[in-house]
């Protein structure tokens, strides 16, 4: 089964038919979105169009109006676990064995004692002690990070949280990508100085990572300016 990761950053309603279209042609199992806004008419509404596609099965963040959450959609049920505000949405698969979170990390602005910074480590903090807890059943983490390892996922070392995120992998789980493309580098985003980050991920814990087949990016709805995120593609047995 497929499984698609997009930060759509939808706020422009008229980019929501050429959204809908780009998710259908990959044709996966269940859809994953970050940048989700309840849209202010029904007519551009990202779920509404997925479900009629036949993604009928739809839970997400309950954003508030204007505000950055998550929808996922599927074809099969979905049942939820919780969630963290309206970045974060913990959800199981029953049809598949598995669990997933999808998570919206906000970048960190404003120096190391702003408020945004507190809360991106905060969200860290919580996204580290459900991994611990979650190593020993199948599940997956993925989303639209904002963060990554210095040297590696960037250029230069500018992340905040980039030891949270490696710890991550230092205790068992497994970043997906990098596990299926060992020592390539692709970006993901790029800041409007033109340089490039990988801050889209999904990372597997060890009871489920034996499944995976592959973990991909597709950086043409990027190019062609759909979104400024690449979507991220897993494949699971």
């Amino acid at each position: 089964m497929r499984i698609l990761v997009w930060n759509i950053r939808n706020r422009s309603e008229a980019r929501t038919p050429r959204i809908v279209e780009e998710i259908a042609a990959h044709d996966p199992d269940v859809i994953a979105l970050g940048g989700y806004r309840e849209p202010r008419s029904p007519r551009f509404h990202v779920a509404q169009e997925l479900r009629q596609r036949g993604w009928v099965h739809v839970e997400t963040s309950n954003p508030a109006e204007g505000e950055n959450g998550i929808a996922v959609l599927a074809c099969t049920p979905l049942k939820r676990r919780r969630t963290f505000g309206a970045r974060w949405l913990d959800l199981d698969l029953p049809g598949h064995g598995f669990g997933i979170g999808i998570l919206q990390i906000p970048a960190a602005v404003g120096g190391i004692r702003s408020e945004a910074t507190l809360a991106k480590r905060r969200l860290w903090d919580a996204l580290l002690e459900a991994a611990e807890d979650r190593r020993g059943e199948p599940f997956l983490f993925a989303g639209s990070w904002n963060t990554g390892s210095h040297r590696i996922d960037e250029k230069g070392q500018t992340f905040v949280c980039n030891q949270q995120f490696e710890k991550l992998s230092a205790i068992g789980w497994c970043d997906l990508w990098r596990h299926h493309h060992p020592g390539s580098t692709e970006w993901t985003w790029y800041s409007n100085q033109g340089n490039g980050f990988r801050v889209d991920h999904a990372f597997g814990s060890p009871a489920l990572v034996s499944r995976v087949v592959g973990c991909r990016y597709s950086h043409a709805e990027r190019a062609a300016k759909v979104s400024p995120h690449s979507i991220v593609l897993i494949e699971i047995d």
